[in-house]
């Protein structure tokens, strides 16, 4: 069975990580209350009643201001801005829910170990083991100078960075407290055996940590792991970490080919190539005939801002697009990135049916606005579903991020629409396999990390046993009782 999650953002009026509808033109969106609790609350009923695996936030810093070198296009077309932090509104969602899980990115980058530890430790406690952590690095100077750096860490560090990041993670979750040291026990007073707490000594290159985990272990210690990176360094790291990969491919042949890589670098690692789940990003618009698909296609194209879609991908590429005329082809001879931009355009081209024409900035800021870099079937929900199985069936993914255009009207379709079409081919469950259990339970059919995974090599083996430090290859023992040290 495949497994599903919608994916939604928290700025003012869009609803997913690629730019749609201009939502405030729309009487019938609801995106414009993105500040309001009830948003949320409403989003993870709708998700539940779908059967939905999770709710997917993607999340950054800073808005893109590359484009015209501001954030004007962006603020104008309330893109990616006005961006509240999801994390705060996991535990409201949870609460009007039993089953559907919540994937919340943080960045490596700018987080503390213990800080970030001590979140997820929390929300996984407060959802009875529902989260998720999508992984990420932060790549833009404008996040880097809001946090008070001149200049951004360089790529291939950044996943050095976020590498010993999960060390010390690792530690928190899985090393510091004992299976049966929550004793909790009125009748003799005993609250946690403190025989079996242990202080974490991490000392690397870029984190130190020293202390005892401060919260209890969670439901699941570890939350369910998402990570996005596709380039070597982020491939790399995914087979290593991730139990959950969020692609941003453009075509079922570009998904098989990045599958098929990280699942065999993922056996590489001894992990089992198919413990790794994938799930593309794909933005469907469903009708229940194709007329009304193609009306409600239309009519986005209607509300779209070609303009907010070059800003967005000018803050993807860091290439400034405002100086081009929005309707003459780009003449990309000059640009240092030209042969990049080349690139994305070729595996656009092979995802849709006007090749021939000219890149217009217009053309590209529209591509961006309907869809971005991922695939946007229009049609019945038997014609969505067949793009659906295609992907399953050539690319080797395991479900879906669906992005929506409106909500909650896009989310309902899934739900109402596309939904009892993948039951009845039996590509969806129609409830949960663990109904009120943990995320990986759902996901994985366990509650913690699997044994073949990196991190399980930090699960307590008891106060005196050596372990090895990850990155000097030493045992560590102080005072006769372990030290985690890095």
């Amino acid at each position: 069975m495949l497994s599903w999650c919608l994916t939604t953002i928290t700025y003012a009026t869009r609803q997913t990580n690629v730019l749609h509808d201009t939502c405030n033109r729309r009487p019938d969106d609801t995106s414009t209350t993105k500040d309001k609790i009830k948003y949320y609350t409403d989003l993870a009923r709708l998700a539940e009643r779908g059967k939905i695996s999770a709710i997917f936030f993607a999340d950054w810093f800073v808005g893109f201001d590359v484009y015209g070198g501001d954030l004007n296009a962006m603020l104008r077309s309330a893109h990616q801005v006005a961006h509240l932090d999801p994390l705060l509104a996991v535990s409201a969602m949870a609460a009007v829910t039993d089953n559907v899980a919540f994937a919340v990115t943080q960045s490596t980058t700018y987080a503390r170990p213990y800080v970030l530890a001590r979140q997820f430790s929390t929300l996984d406690h407060l959802t009875g083991g529902r989260c998720a952590w999508n992984i990420v690095t932060s790549y833009t100077k404008s996040s880097a100078n809001a946090m008070g750096e001149e200049n951004i860490i360089p790529h291939d560090e950044r996943y050095v960075v976020a590498d010993e990041f999960m060390d010390a993670v690792y530690k928190l979750w899985e090393s510091s407290w004992a299976p049966d040291s929550v004793i909790l026990d009125k009748t003799t007073g005993m609250g946690f055996d403190p025989d079996k707490i242990q202080r974490i000594e991490h000392k690397g290159k870029y984190f130190g940590v020293s202390a005892r985990s401060q919260v209890h272990p969670s439901p699941q210690r570890t939350p369910v792991l998402f990570q996005a990176g596709t380039s070597k360094s982020g491939s790399a790291f995914a087979a290593k970490h991730a139990e959950a990969v969020f692609l941003n491919t453009f075509n079922v042949s570009q998904a098989a080919k990045t599958v098929s890589e990280m699942r065999a670098a993922a056996a590489a690692n001894d992990r089992d190539p198919q413990s790794i789940k994938f799930f593309p990003c794909i933005m469907p618009i469903i009708g229940r005939t194709k007329e009304e698909a193609q009306a409600k296609y239309q009519r986005a194209v209607d509300n779209a801002d070609p303009v907010a879609g070059l800003a967005q991908f000018s803050g993807y590429t860091g290439i400034d697009l405002a100086p081009y005329p929005l309707d003459e082809p780009m003449d990309l001879s000059g640009m240092s990135q030209a042969m990049a931009i080349q690139a994305v355009f070729k595996a656009l081209e092979a995802s849709e049916k006007e090749g021939d024409k000219p890149w217009t900035p217009r053309r590209l800021g529209m591509q961006m606005a309907l869809g971005g870099l991922h695939p946007c079937p229009v049609g019945t929900a038997e014609e969505v579903a067949d793009v659906f199985q295609q992907w399953v069936e050539e690319a080797d993914v395991d479900g879906f991020n669906i992005g929506s255009v409106t909500n909650p009207g896009s989310w309902e379709d899934v739900v109402d629409l596309l939904v009892p079409v993948l039951q009845e081919r039996g590509m969806m469950w129609k409830d949960y396999a663990v109904p009120g259990g943990t995320f990986r339970e759902n996901l994985l059919g366990q509650k913690e990390l699997r044994d073949d995974h990196y991190g399980s090599s930090f699960k307590w083996k008891g106060p005196n046993a050596p372990v090895v430090d990850k990155v000097n290859g030493e045992k560590q023992k102080v005072n006769g009782v372990q030290e985690v040290t890095c």
